[in-house]
Parts: C-alpha cells; sequence; structure tokens
C-alpha cells in the first residue's frame, strides 16, 4: 500500500464525520456492520489484498470510537444542562468580546463542591476582569448549546472541547485569583494576548479585527455583516488558521535564517520551534493543528534528508487530531482546512501544469503566464474542495467563490506576511515606529480584501441556497463514483469521467433546486429574538415586513440568498429607534421602491437612507403594500395581514391587542407573532421570540412552532395554495 497513512487519515475522518450527523444512537450499529464488512472483504480473495479491508476497518473504528468517547464530552453539560451551580476553575483565555458580549472559557475542577473536568463557555459581566491562567469561584447559570446533530453549535463547542455554556451571576459574590507562579499554558495564552493587542496598536479598528481573523482565527473583532460576506462570497476558509498560516510562518522562518547563512538543517530546526510556538499561540485549535503537524513532517523531511509524501502527512496529521477528539469532525474550521489542503495537494501542480502547456508556444511571457496559472490552478482547487463543506455548512453554495479566490488570494497572503511580521515587530520594539513600514501596507491590503469581498457578495444569487439532503446525497454518490474507479483500477480517463459526472451532479442540483423554487411565495421570519423581522420573496422580488430584533443580518442573509437586489417596498411598525435603525442598515444594501412607516419625525438613520426608497408613505391607521398581483399586506392599529392567493398571515408586534383588530383578522391561516396574543385563533403559529419568551406563549396552541435562536422559520406557499413550513437552521 503506497500511502497507508493517508488511506487510514481521509477514511476515518469522514466516517467521524458522518457519525457527527447520525449522532450516538446510531454510531455503534454503524461500527458493527462496518466490521462486519470488512470481515466479508478478508473472505473474498479478489478483495483481500485491496484498500477495502483497511478503509472499512478505520471507518469501524471512527463510528466505534465516536460511540465510546462522545458521551464523556457532553455527559457534563448535559448533567447540568438548565441549572444553577456554584463552580471553580481556571480562565483558558483572557476575556474577549463578540456581538457586544463578553465571554471566556473556563476550566472548572469543582462543582457544588464536587470534583469535576470539563470546560465551559461562560458569559461575564463588564465587572469581571481576569487573564488566562486566573482562578474564578462564583455562581452560574449552565445550558447547553443550541443545536443536535450534524453541524450544530452544540458539537462545534464539543469539538473545541466545551461541554456547555453559561453565564455569571453578577449579583452573586465571585472572585477572580490570579495565578502565581504563571503556568506554561498562562504564558502561552498572554503572548496569544499579546500579539492581539499588537495588532490593534498598529492599525485602525475593523483592519485589525480582520487581520486578527485571518492571523490567529480570532474572529472577535469582525463585524457580523463582514462574516456573512465572507461566507456568501465562500472565504469562510481564510478565516481558520491553517496551512496558508502555518506556510507562511514556516517559509519566513526559513527565509530569514537562510538569509542570515544559518545552515540549511539548522534552519529546520528552529521553523520546526517556530511552527510549533505558533500551534501553541493559535490555542492547537484543530485546523492549526493539521497544518502545524504537516509543516513539522516536511521539516523533519529536510532535517533527515527525505522529502515528505503530502497525502501521506495530511492523512497522519487528520488522523492524529481526530483520534484526539471524537468530536473533531464538527469543526468546521478544520474541514475547510483539510478540504482545501487535499485540493492544492491533487489538483493544483496538474491544472498549473495543464495551463502552461496551454502557453508553451509562446515565445514572450511564459513567466507571467505561469504566476497567472498558479494563482488560478490554486483558486479552483481550493474552491471546488472546499465547496461540500460550505454547502453542509452554510446550506449555500457561492456562484462567485472562484472569483473571490481569483482576487483576495494574493492579497490575504501578502496580509497575512505583513501582518504578522509588524505584529511580531511591534511586540518585540514597542513605542517605536519598527512596525510602521509592514503594518502601512498591511492596512492598504487589509481595507482591499474587505472591499473586494463586500462588493462580491453584493452581486445577485452570489449565494444559492441548496437543500441538505440533495448535498447529502450528492457526497454519497460522489464517494460512490470514487469508489467503482478504485475497484475499476485507477486510470486518468476513469478519474476524469467521475469528476465530471461529479460537477455535473452538482450542477443539476443546484439548478433543478432553483428552479423547485419559482413561483412559491416564501415568508421568511428571521431569528431575530423577540421582535419581527420578516422577508416576503416571490421570484426575485421581496417586500419587507417590520425590522425589528437585535440585528439585520438574518433577514439580509435571507435577501441575498433568493437572489434580492432591491425591495418592492418595506413596512415598518415604528419610525425611530430600534427598527428604524435596522431598516437603515437594510436600505442601504437593498434599496426600496417605498417605504411604509406611521407618520411623524423620521429617524435620523431612516432620513440618512433616503435616496435609497424610491416613495415615503406615512400612515397613521391604516396602509397597504403590494407583491404583484398574487400577494397584498395591508396595515391596521399596529399589526399586518398578508395575503398571498387566498392564504392569510397575520403579523402581530409586541404591544397588540386582538380586540382592535378587524374581526376577520383574527382568525388566519398563520399568525406570526412577538409575543403572546389572547383572541388569534390561528391554523398555525409561528413564535418570533427569545427561548426563555415561548414557555408561556405556547400554552393552548395546537401547531406552532419558534425562532428561538434555532434559525429562520419559512412559510412557503404555491399558486394551488399548497403550503410548507420549513426551517433554515
Amino acid at each position: 500500500m503506497r500511502r497507508p497513512f493517508a488511506l487510514v487519515g481521509f477514511t476515518y475522518l469522514l466516517a467521524q464525520v458522518a457519525a457527527v450527523f447520525l449522532g450516538t444512537a446510531w454510531a455503534l450499529p454503524v461500527a458493527c456492520v462496518l466490521l462486519f464488512l470488512m470481515g466479508v472483504t478478508l473472505l473474498l480473495p479478489r478483495l483481500r489484498l485491496s484498500i477495502f479491508p483497511v478503509a472499512l476497518c478505520a471507518a469501524s473504528l471512527a463510528f466505534g470510537g465516536f460511540a465510546a468517547l462522545a458521551p464523556a464530552v457532553t455527559a457534563p453539560g448535559e448533567a447540568l444542562d438548565n441549572t444553577d451551580a456554584a463552580i471553580s476553575g481556571t480562565f483558558v483565555e483572557a476575556p474577549y468580546r463578540s456581538y457586544d458580549n463578553r465571554y471566556c472559557t473556563v476550566q472548572v475542577d469543582n462543582v457544588d463542591g464536587k470534583p469535576a473536568d470539563f470546560r465551559i463557555r461562560l458569559s461575564l459581566p463588564e465587572s469581571v476582569v481576569g487573564k488566562a491562567g486566573d482562578r474564578l469561584e462564583g455562581k452560574v447559570h449552565v445550558y447547553l448549546p443550541r443545536g443536535g446533530d450534524g453541524f450544530s453549535s452544540r458539537n462545534y463547542y464539543a469539538s473545541q472541547g466545551i461541554a456547555a455554556c453559561a453565564y455569571l451571576y453578577s449579583y452573586e459574590p465571585y472572585t477572580v485569583v490570579p495565578q502565581e507562579p504563571a503556568s506554561f499554558s498562562h504564558w502561552m495564552q498572554e503572548l496569544r494576548a499579546s500579539l492581539g493587542k499588537a495588532v490593534e496598536a498598529i492599525l485602525p479598528e475593523e483592519e485589525a479585527g480582520l487581520l486578527k481573523g485571518i492571523l490567529m482565527g480570532d474572529s472577535s473583532g469582525i463585524s457580523p455583516e463582514l462574516t456573512a460576506d465572507f461566507r456568501t462570497v465562500g472565504l469562510s476558509h481564510v478565516m481558520s488558521v491553517s496551512g496558508l498560516h502555518m506556510t507562511t510562518v514556516a517559509n519566513l522562518l526559513l527565509a530569514s535564517l537562510l538569509a542570515l547563512r544559518v545552515p540549511r538543517k539548522g534552519s529546520a530546526a528552529i521553523a520546526s520551534a517556530g511552527v510549533l510556538l505558533f500551534m501553541v499561540v493559535a490555542d492547537f485549535v484543530p485546523s492549526a493543528a493539521r497544518s502545524g503537524i504537516m509543516c513539522l513532517l516536511y521539516l523533519a523531511g529536510t532535517l533527515l534528508s527525505r522529502r515528505a509524501d503530502s497525502l501521506n502527512s495530511l492523512g497522519l496529521a487528520v488522523w492524529v487530531l481526530c483520534l484526539a477528539s471524537p468530536y473533531a469532525g464538527a469543526d468546521v474550521g478544520l474541514l475547510l482546512s483539510y478540504s482545501a489542503t487535499l485540493g492544492l495537494i491533487l489538483c493544483s501542480n496538474p491544472l498549473t501544469a495543464w495551463l502552461d502547456a496551454r502557453v508553451s508556444s509562446f515565445q514572450y511571457g511564459k513567466r507571467l503566464f505561469h504566476a497567472v496559472h498558479l494563482v488560478l490552478a490554486t483558486s479552483v482547487s481550493a474552491t471546488l474542495f472546499t465547496l461540500p463543506v460550505i454547502a453542509l455548512t452554510f446550506r449555500s453554495v457561492s456562484a462567485v467563490g472562484l472569483l473571490a479566490n481569483l482576487l483576495a488570494l494574493w492579497p490575504t497572503t501578502l496580509l497575512l506576511q505583513l501582518g504578522l511580521g509588524a505584529a511580531f515587530l511591534q511586540l518585540l520594539l514597542p513605542g517605536t515606529l519598527a512596525a510602521m513600514p509592514l503594518a502601512i501596507p498591511a492596512g492598504w491590503l487589509a481595507k482591499l480584501v474587505k472591499a473586494i469581498v463586500h462588493l462580491l457578495a453584493q452581486v445577485p444569487y452570489a449565494s444559492l441556497p441548496v437543500s441538505m439532503g440533495f448535498m447529502l446525497l450528492w457526497i454519497a454518490a460522489v464517494l460512490i463514483l470514487l469508489a467503482v474507479c478504485v475497484w475499476m483500477g485507477p486510470s486518468k480517463p476513469l478519474l476524469r469521467t467521475a469528476a465530471w459526472l461529479s460537477c455535473i451532479l452538482l450542477l443539476a442540483g443546484i439548478f433543478s433546486y432553483q428552479v423547485s423554487r419559482r413561483d412559491i411565495t416564501r415568508i421568511a421570519v428571521a431569528d431575530v429574538g423577540s421582535g419581527l423581522s420578516v422577508a416576503v420573496t416571490r421570484n426575485g422580488h421581496a417586500l419587507v415586513v417590520g425590522c425589528e430584533g437585535y440585528s439585520t443580518q438574518s433577514l439580509e442573509n435571507e435577501l441575498q440568498g433568493r437572489g434580492v437586489q432591491s425591495l418592492d417596498g418595506m413596512l415598518l411598525f415604528t419610525h425611530f429607534g430600534e427598527e428604524a435603525h435596522n431598516a437603515a442598515e437594510v436600505l442601504e444594501d437593498y434599496p426600496a421602491d417605498r417605504l411604509v412607516l406611521p407618520s411623524g419625525y423620521m429617524d435620523d438613520f431612516l432620513q440618512a437612507e433616503a435616496a435609497e426608497i424610491g416613495e415615503t408613505h406615512p400612515y397613521r391607521e391604516a396602509a397597504k403594500l403590494t407583491l404583484g398581483s398574487a400577494i397584498s399586506v395591508e396595515m391596521v392599529n399596529g399589526a399586518a395581514l398578508l395575503n398571498a392567493n387566498g392564504v392569510t398571515v397575520l403579523f402581530c408586534p409586541a404591544g397588540v391587542q386582538a380586540e382592535n383588530l378587524p374581526e376577520a383578522w383574527r382568525s388566519p391561516h398563520f399568525a406570526v407573532l412577538a409575543q403572546d396574543v389572547e383572541g388569534i385563533e390561528a391554523e398555525y403559529t409561528v413564535l418570533s421570540m427569545d427561548e426563555s419568551d415561548v414557555g408561556d406563549a405556547v400554552a393552548g396552541r395546537q401547531q406552532v412552532t419558534a425562532t428561538a435562536g434555532l434559525g429562520t422559520v419559512a412559510i412557503e406557499i404555491t399558486d394551488g395554495q399548497t403550503c410548507r413550513i420549513r426551517r433554515d437552521a
């Protein structure tokens, strides 16, 4: 067997991802079936000496390991779910800010006076100040992250070794005690924090946040809007510490040391130490550990005067990570990093050579063409291989992913190199201008990357929604095609045919899904906490009803995913405060032909977007909007009623009383409520609320669902009045 570690590592990872999707209940039965199939292959002479017994054995071990080890990771959180507890533990990292909240990972060693050993993600008040290694004692409320099997928040946190989430009761006594003497882990976390502060010292806030995200995978300084733009254009893999980062660190160290005439083996040894240090600073997140192990294997080959096999190195690195954590397959950063690296190993060089051959007869410009071909081949390889992971994780496919990678690859690489150098110079020589020659162009590059990403994210149909069921079937079909190729004997024509068939299947599935969405009225209740924020779309046209809630991101994701460029209309329940601010943010990206809002003083945020509004219609008690001939929305006494081909949907924000509404409105087909409203008798109810507010509102209702932090809830109505309820998790 030419590449045993590649076969075992890749198979183990794929099996672990499947185990994460199926859950612990299915893991052990599947492991037994795979073990039985391995026994069958050992009995068949033709299969006995092939790769199938080894692959089936690795897959069986992955499922069995998940069944045996996964409960130990999640059990502490499940035992304490929705309870209060007095805990003591150690800050794994310094508290950081994200989405206007402060968080910290805490290694818990005592719960209610009993020994414990697990991690929690703790939400902290502003009054709590600490750093990595400090001791915390206090009363917390523990709860499980949202989601179940698959790429859910709960499984993602499990992949990071976090068993539960919690928040600290600030009105209860608590203590934070500095650790003396500081541990090695403490010093590494301090180095990570110092590196982040160095970046913040040399760049403006937004550019510093982007550089920290690219450099260390720290997305706390990146706005939700920019994060969504990166996801839309298919560049999420840039935000995970991966091969790009480790290769940059290793190459910079090697080039610097060789320039100082340090012997090659000595340079490789020092570069290995640098890579290991960067892995520690990156907190050994799986994607960083995978790429770090690969770099160390490459550098070890230099030390031993041997050349490492890339596929074997990648397989070994992935296998080690999967053995260390049963939930490694749930880490999206690892999967994106692994997929991009696999694509580069398999496709980048052959594709570059093929493109170079097309211009081999040219007399001039071959070197320039080679540079262009290298960028093109790298972009195509990374885009194609990360596409399945992005589709499964974000339920969408980027139509501009290839172009985004082409335009952003070199600026991102240069930003990483210059930013890393500038950060270390600032760290070593604080209070001087030594870092500025590198920091200034790094800032320009950060602005360029942001501009590229934001511009491409505004392209119509930049992100195409796909069916989760189809993506799972497509991945299964690709694996079957690959198995058939192996069975029939690997050959370039056969592999090429399988690749083309895979692409055709994918494009056909995406196209057919889009066709199936035609002539469907989709009423998407965005998951924005307690408040109404609804997008009504049909064939690329859209109305927005309400812009309440803590963020517009869910609403804008919905509009973007439906290929909306501008709004036919927007209807607001209020004309000031949070809703007006949110409406202005939406109008900045999606100009509206008509804005309907209560009469009175228009909020300053809305006035600033006046140029993006075709007509403004204030109302006192009643108003009306239409979307083509099939859809109308009426507004009466603070509530809105949508009529789509005879199907009625009532929208009630907070403060609406049923007795103030027309009697015919009180019995709609669907009711979308931001709070419990007595007297509304709907066939089906959608609650647009926080999880903590849902309990009382559900009472007495037969058919009900809620956003509650679980994702957007969509009502889809066909012209034949067939209705479906869907959730976009």
